[in-house]
This record gives C-alpha cells, structure tokens and sequence, in this order.
C-alpha cells in the first residue's frame, strides 16, 4: 500500500493540471512584472504514455513462476505501471510535455529559459534556484547539476516560443550554455543573459550584469532580462598540438619516434593566456581541488587568489617569457620585450575580475573627442607603434586583443588601477609557439601544455547576449525585431541579420550606459 501512494505522488507531481508546476507569488505587483516572463501552466499538456498492463496478464515483467504470491505480484504491477508512466531520470521531463498552440496564440508571452548551476557562489546557486521555481514554471527552471542543457533547449525548440535565456553561474557555465547552442544548431538563437554566481565574472561585468549577485531577490534581475537588448559575442575555437617521442626515456639516441598529439579544441569567450596569469590560475585550481571546503565563499576564494599570485611573484618560472615562446598574429611574428612574464589574448575588455588590460577608458576618451588614434593610449600603456591595435576594444569585432604583463604583483596592482598591461597586437588570429612546458588557461581552466607545443587561435562564431543597460532605445529595437518575426512579419534569418546590425550600433556607445548591478537591490515602484 506504502508503494502505491508513493506513486499516487510522483503521478500528481508530474501532472501540470494539479497546478504544482507552477507556484504564483502573492503580490499582484510582482505577477504584473513577470506576466511576460512566465510559461502559463494551462498551456502545457501531458503527452499520453503507453497505458499501463493489466494484473491479470499473463506475461507480467519479473514474475517467472506461477506461486508468486499476492503481495510480490502486486508489487511488481505497479513497478512495470510506473515505468510506463512516470519516465526515470532527470531529463525525462521533457519527453512527455508539450505546450498547447491554441492557447498560447491568446497570451502575451516570451518566457524566460533559467539555468542554474546550484554549485556556483557557495550556497548561493542553490537559493538562486528555489526563488527561481516559486515564481517560473518547473520547465523554465533548469538544475545543471542534475541534467546538462541539450534535453532543455531541444524542447524549447519545438515549442516556436521565442524566449530569453538566463544563466546563473559562473563564466564557465555560461561558456557550457553557448556551447550547447552552437553544437545543437538550433533555427532560433535566443539571447543570454547573466545572473553572476562565479569568482571572476567577467562576462557578465562587460554585459552590464555585474562582478556578483548580493541582492536579496531574483525579482529585478528577471525584469531587467525583459528589458535587457541584443549584442553580439564572438567566440573563439582554441585548437593545440605538440609532438611526443614514443622512444622510452632511458634509451639515448638512435632514431626519435615522434607523434604528434592533438587535445579536443577549445571555445573561448573571454580570454587565453600563456605564463605567469596562467601560473597564478593553475595553483589556485590544483590547491581548490585539494581542499574544496577552503572555498566557501567568493570573498575567500579571491583572498586565496591572491595568495597562489604571491606564490607565482616568488617563483619567477615564467620570467622572459619571451625566450620561451613565440606569438604571430594574423602571421606576423609580435616582438615580446624581455621583461614581460606573460602573454594573455583578450576577447572582452574585462579580465580576472573587471580588470582592464587593453585600456578600454582610455579608448572611449578618444573616441568622445572624434579620434580614433591619437589620445587613444593612456601613458601607462605601451604600444609598438602600429596604428592597426591602437582602436578600442569591442567583443564583437572578430578581433582578439594581445597583451604582456610583467608578472604577479603587476597583475594584483591592475586589479586597483595602478597597472595597465604592455599592448602588443590586435588581429583576428592567433599562433603561439612554445619552446619549454608553460601553464595556459582558457577563460580560468588552466592546464600544463607540453614542450614544442603549437596553439592556434581563429574564430568560431557570434552568440546573443542579453545587455543590461541604460540606453532603451536598443532595447525597443530588440523588442520591435523579437515582435516582428513572432508576428510573422520578417522571417529568422531577417530576423537575425536585425539583430546583428542593433547589436554593432548598440556596442559602438561607450559602456558606461550599462547599468550598475547595485541597483539590483530595490525595484522601481509602479
């Protein structure tokens, strides 16, 4: 009997009609506000499953002799009952849900997609989530630690929704979420925004939504994802190769056996770097992973950051980087002064936590006085001379950015404004070439990469995101294009060509139209 009510449950559970899908919050104020946002639960239906065997069949799964008890055999009826009905797994959700046309034509409705990584910001990711299912729909809610995107984001797709994506987490979930669409190669490509969980955050702090969430509701954010308009991110595929001698490394001369070896390409969205950052990045990792519970909270984990830099400033292994590797840039070797400890390639103006290497401010004060050269280059920023890396910054150019630092302290004073990286070079690929084993990272994932080692980087693609700024005019244009191709009016690929021509207008301006994520802690009265 115990068993038959725990199915009863899970039956209830699974089924939208009993209205647990969907938990509205009290103040009519707030349901004003998220109207929009929320998938209504009358508006999904259950798909019929396969209607469950009888107990008086004869070929009943698990019973194999005929003195089975009356207990046993109603026991295993009501297993082979609820594998029929209720699918296992966490992704089973989306296999007997749909939406119902008819009556979504009659709401005014672009739901919100949220993934949230419940690991990301100590016990933030997962208070993140509970507020997120109080107020969505249990299918705009995604766990990632329970279930990765695809299964989500395939459904979506067959429902012709036009919907906005939010991703809670950090750079690298956010980097997992970018992937996925990409891989899935889906006809509409939805807009990402970001509710920043991670350490550094550094997407999220170019995009408007800030270095870290510390309001006490989801409620602004989710309204701020309705406002929120269109840009462009360029993403880049990191590919890498080395050769490897197959001779055992006790037998001395003779003819080599060498190999060449090849690891799975990389995506980047932020940055890459080579040396002492990369240095920095992997001791932090190895000693996070060797002592999870020192990690707590994003305060500790930056104090710990800077602990594994004063490890690296003493070590000094990655000194004269430039003796040790190689750079090209769009095929032109890139001269590396002696005195720099490492080389980064930055796709965002922002790096390791909202710090500014290429002199993104200094650019834009170049820019408001009509130059596009000349003022563009703060004093404390060195420059070959070539006109061609000398404009600003953008992350929608198809270009990469190259700079050099000159070690670990220097790094920790860019992070209060007292140090702007040496520029190098600006292109749109990438060739580096080392000599000796060095620390790399892409976008904070750091690893050793072995001697003779060749590292190429060329461009992959553009993704949406969602930039939360003041300037509104983007924002209607965002919302007029979305509505246009809902009604019918212009088709996806128009629709797509609208949004790339918003997007390169939008992130002409200066960004410091993108709002300040302090004001996430109060919304505005109605």
């Amino acid at each position: 009997m115990g068993f038959l009510v725990s199915a009863l449950l899970l039956l209830l559970r699974e089924n939208p009609s009993t209205g647990m899908d969907l938990q509205m919050i009290g103040s009519r104020r707030d349901q004003r506000r998220l109207r929009r946002l929320v998938l209504p639960a009358n508006c999904v239906q259950t798909v019929p499953q396969e209607a469950k065997k009888s107990s008086r069949s004869v070929a009943i799964p698990g019973v194999s002799d005929w003195r089975t008890t009356a207990t046993d055999l109603l026991h295993v009826t009501a297993k082979a009952a609820m594998e029929k009905v209720i699918p296992r797994g966490p992704e089973a959700r989306w296999t007997h849900r749909q939406v119902i046309p008819e009556r979504l034509n009659q709401v005014d409705c672009r739901p919100v997609l949220v993934f949230v990584n419940t690991r990301s910001g100590g016990q933030q990711g997962f208070k993140v989530m509970t507020e997120m299912r109080n107020y969505l729909h249990t299918l705009q809610v995604v766990d990632l630690q329970r279930e990765g995107p695809e299964a989500a984001l395939k459904w979506w797709e067959k429902t012709g929704l036009r919907y906005r994506i939010l991703v809670c987490g950090g750079d690298g979930t956010v980097g997992w979420v970018l992937g996925a669409l990409y891989q899935l190669e889906l006809a509409y490509l939805p807009p990402v925004g970001i509710l920043p969980l991670g350490t550094g955050n550094d997407l999220a702090r170019v995009t408007g939504w800030g270095g870290g969430f510390t309001a006490s509701s989801v409620l602004p954010v989710l309204q701020r994802v309705n406002e929120a308009h269109a840009e462009l991110l360029d993403r880049w595929t990191v590919t890498s190769s080395w050769l490897e001698d197959l001779r055992p490394s006790w037998l001395t001369g003779g003819t080599s056996q060498v190999k060449e070896r090849r690891l799975k390409p990389m995506v980047m969205s932020n940055y890459f770097g080579i040396g002492v950052d990369a240095a920095v990045a992997l001791d932090f990792h190895q000693m996070r992973e060797r002592r999870p519970e020192w990690f707590w909270s994003q305060l500790v984990n930056k104090l710990w950051y800077f602990r594994s830099g004063a490890v690296a400033w003493l070590a000094k292994t990655c000194a004269n980087i430039g003796s040790k590797i190689e750079v090209h840039c769009d095929g032109e070797a890139v001269e590396i002064p002696s005195s720099l400890e490492g080389i980064i390639v930055l796709n965002i103006p922002s790096f390791g936590g909202g710090t500014d290497l290429w002199g993104r401010a200094e650019d834009e004060a170049g820019d408001e006085e009509g130059s596009d050269s000349d003022g563009s280059l703060a004093p404390s920023v060195s420059s070959v001379g070539n006109p061609s890396f000398q404009g600003r910054q953008s992350m929608q150019d198809r270009k990469l950015e190259v700079v050099g630092v000159h070690g670990a302290l220097q790094l920790g004073a860019s992070q209060v404004g007292l140090y702007k990286a040496h520029r190098l070079a600006q292109g749109s690929s990438i060739k580096v070439t080392n000599k000796v084993v060095l620390p790399i990272e892409v976008d904070g994932e750091p690893m050793w990469f072995a001697k003779d080692g060749v590292i190429e980087i060329t461009h992959q693609s553009q993704a949406f995101m969602l930039v939360n700024s003041k300037e509104s005019s983007h924002a209607v244009a965002t919302e007029l294009v979305e509505w246009a191709e809902q009604q019918k009016v212009i088709n996806l690929q128009q629709r797509n060509t609208m949004l790339k021509e918003i997007s390169r207008r939008a992130g002409v301006r200066a960004p410091s139209s993108r709002k300040k994520p302090a004001s996430w802690t109060r919304l505005a009265p109605d």
